[in-house]
């Protein structure tokens, strides 16, 4: 492949940092000469020719240029502008045999060049653009585009006549050869301001290339700190799609966006962020994660919105994260709609699919498209839906209390006996990132613990402490960090031989509630290799949930998970015994989310916390003494 480096212009904003001695292309990030960190990538990819249009002191490339292109096996051409043309004008004079990547010379990127070279040729494209998410949209160029092909251009000087998707250009582009007699000689041009936008006019196929790769403009001097912070932190050679990277799949309304209501988004003055969402979508990609977002949008075979609309509406999500320093690698949507009947519907669209979670075709179709490693990745979902789809593609689902709550289980195909559980609920999806963050600190001393004090096989692990402790994240934790290390952990949630409630009596204590007079011969059935049965819990209604199997064979270790854990009737059968201490402060926290999410008013719930403070805390506490292992959460934890 022939690579174009656009390294023309006077370098104006760059002029802080070269103080115009050296020309821009030089301009060092974190020691290396920006156009050097290009090259280097260039041929890595395969590049063979390399063009440079130079410009205001381009007379000093020549040498540190052909040193590092002889260094590289590259052909190297070097032209300098007798005067700036813009960053399409330059292009005039070339007249590549083969297809030619155009790069801007102050771009720092890592980018795959098969998998875009693959596109471009599908796509058929005169010329591709290649776009990305970043986290300044709304002072962007902006790209518009349907089915990978552009529709629009937004300049990010110009006028808008609403809101538009966040798909930046790079400044990088894969023009076929014929791309070059669409720019006329001598006159100086703008790719973004008026080639693009001529090409779509005229009907030329323009396409756009979407890629959650590592790209940013280094010409001012923050952008420039920025890089270099990123280099430091191995983030850009990180997010190449040769690396297989975690995601965290994000459900929209209810989750990022503050439930609507029955209609749905209809419009972006819709959009409303819950709070702390684009920071957990920013901490979730700054920690590594792939952020996707995977939402149904029925309303657009109903006929409610149109896919420009639609367009309009998760553009303001967007810019609304981003605000936040939230970028979404992706969005994938589910247009369509099972039922026929509503006024104005698109018939095309009216269909029965898999994609309509909790069918989980998106969350394949992003697996395909991006470099994701299933086995590490999550779901975060405020419906059953959500959690559905997430079991259905293989990944950890986790729930929130906003929006439905995980609450809608009449909503949910196939209704309550086909409705799964979440592996946990949190607050919001600020809790739930955080959780994925930092689930492997926190299962580490129990991994520890279990490994030097369990003689026995298959090891038993009780996780106790008071209620809203954290006893359940803690016990999750241990059991994610096990299957990822390749073990076959079974977890037993003795929540689910809660008494429901009502079948309590007013003076029925805390070991009552939890039947704790059945868990010598729970504990023993599952020592000897025999599955028991719960007779389930709903935490939600308070009721009795569908009954529960616990099977422990050709498991390599099993996880009790309950207030009552390491009770002393069950303490000698327990190898490894864990007590999860919490402030009370965020245990009274999470209390109240708890316990309105469940649909209790103020005064019911300060009455409960009061008698679970005289009844239970005392009986739990005692467990403390002879546990092995103690687990300190501090109050930013999830």
């Amino acid at each position: 492949m022939h690579a174009v480096i656009i390294a023309g212009g006077l370098g104006t904003r760059a002029h802080a940092m070269t103080g115009d001695r050296i020309p821009k292309a030089l301009l060092p990030v974190a020691g290396v000469p920006i156009v050097f960190r290009q090259m280097r990538v260039l041929r890595r990819e395969g590049v063979e020719r390399l063009t440079v249009l130079a410009g205001h002191l381009g007379d000093q490339l020549a040498r540190p240029l052909g040193n590092e292109a002889r260094a590289l096996g590259l052909a190297l051409d070097i032209r300098i502008e007798a005067e700036p043309l813009g960053t399409a004008g330059c292009l005039a004079a070339l007249s590549p045999d083969g297809d030619a990547l155009l790069v801007s010379g102050d771009m720092l990127f890592d980018l795959a060049l098969a998998p875009l070279l693959a596109f471009h040729r599908r796509q058929a494209a005169l010329i591709t653009v290649v776009e990305h998410p970043n986290d300044h949209p709304r002072t962007s160029d902006l790209i518009r585009e349907r089915d990978g092909l552009v529709t629009g251009v937004l300049p990010r000087n110009g006028a808008r006549d609403g809101d538009a998707r966040n798909l930046v250009p790079a400044g990088i582009y894969l023009a076929s050869p014929d791309f070059f007699a669409h720019i006329p000689a001598d006159q100086r041009l703008d790719m973004v301001r008026d080639v693009l936008p001529r090409l779509v006019a005229s009907g030329e196929r323009v396409a756009a290339y979407n890629t959650p790769e590592y790209m940013r403009d280094v010409g001012t001097a923050e952008r420039h700190a920025a890089a270099q912070r990123d280099i430091a932190a191995g983030v850009v050679e990180a997010r190449n799609l040769r690396n297989v990277r975690p995601a965290v799949f994000f459900d929209v309304d209810g989750v990022l966006n503050e439930e609507p209501g029955t209609q749905g988004a209809l419009k972006p003055d819709d959009v409303r962020l819950v709070a702390g969402a684009g920071t957990a979508v920013a901490d979730a990609r700054g920690g590594g994660f792939l952020t996707v977002a995977i939402t149904n949008r029925p309303q657009v075979a109903r006929g409610d919105i149109t896919f420009d609309d639609l367009d309009a509406i998760l553009g303001r999500l967007e810019a609304q994260l981003a605000d936040h320093g939230g970028i979404l690698d992706r969005i994938y949507v589910c247009p369509h709609h099972p039922e026929r009947g509503f006024p104005g519907e698109v018939p095309a669209l009216k269909i029965r699919c898999e994609c309509r979670k909790p069918g989980a075709l998106l969350f394949r179709r992003a697996m395909e498209e991006l470099p994701i490693d299933r086995t590490r990745s999550v779901a975060i979902g405020d419906s059953l839906r959500d959690i559905g789809a997430a079991r259905a593609a293989g990944v950890w689902a986790y729930g929130v209390r906003t929006g439905y709550g995980c609450r809608d289980v009449e909503r949910y195909p196939g209704g309550a006996e086909a409705a799964p559980a979440p592996d946990l609920i949190f607050d919001d999806v600020g809790d739930a990132v955080r959780f994925a963050l930092r689930y492997q600190a926190l299962a580490a001393p129990l991994m520890r613990a279990a490994r030097e004090r369990s003689p026995r096989r298959p090891p038993i692990i009780g996780i106790c402490g008071r209620s809203r402790a954290g006893k359940s994240v803690a016990a999750h934790a241990l059991v994610r960090a096990l299957t990822e290390a390749g073990e076959t952990p079974l977890l037993v949630r003795l929540d689910d031989w809660i008494m429901p409630a009502d079948e309590r009596r007013p003076d029925d204590t805390a070991e009552i509630r939890n039947r704790v007079h059945l868990l010598r011969a729970i504990m023993a059935a599952l020592r000897e290799g025999n599955s028991v049965s719960a007779p389930g819990y709903n935490a939600a209604t308070r009721t009795q949930g569908p009954p529960v199997i616990y099977d422990p064979a050709d498991r390599s270790c099993i996880v009790l998970d309950g207030v009552f854990a390491a009770h002393r009737s069950i303490r000698a059968l327990v190898d490894v015994a864990a007590f999860v201490d919490t402030p009370e402060t965020v245990q009274r926290r999470r209390f109240a989310a708890h316990y309105r999410w469940k649909g209790f008013d103020d005064a019911a719930m300060e009455e409960l916390w009061h008698a679970r403070m005289a009844d239970e805390w005392a009986a739990v506490d005692a467990q403390r003494e002879h546990c092995n292992v103690i687990v300190k959460q501090d109050a930013s934890a999830p």
